[in-house]
């Protein structure tokens, strides 16, 4: 994967990003314990507090362009009140998703949407 730093912000944004194909990559201050994060808008981002070209860095985008690719070929959609993964929805509330009767924590390694992207 060739990822190249960006040379002019993203809408608007001031700070840095990397590229792959038609994923923009952008630094972000994210929530505790968030390292990454896929957007519906094809942008992906990273926690600043990552070092950049780092493999951690290289880690993270990986994981969440599996995410991408989902959204784009229709297997997962986010919204603010649901998780949508292949036609079933899921209510999202509060950092947490209600997968089949049990509250689970976004981003819990047990979710489908998640595994196949923690074993990409």
């Amino acid at each position: 994967m060739k990822y190249t730093k960006g040379s002019f912000p993203y809408k608007g944004e001031s700070h840095d990003f990397v590229h792959e194909g038609n994923y923009k990559v952008i630094k972000k201050d994210l929530e505790q314990g968030v390292l990454g994060e896929a957007n519906n808008d094809g942008t992906i981002y990273v926690d600043e507090s990552i070092p950049s070209g780092s493999a951690k860095e290289k880690e993270v985008i990986k994981h969440e362009m599996v995410h991408q690719k989902d959204m784009e070929n229709g297997d997962l959609g986010y919204t603010d009140a649901n998780v949508t993964w292949k036609g079933k929805k899921y209510a999202r509330k509060n950092g947490k998703i209600n997968y089949k009767g049990k509250w689970m924590e976004e981003g819990d390694h047990s979710l489908p949407w998640e595994k196949k992207a923690h074993n990409a």
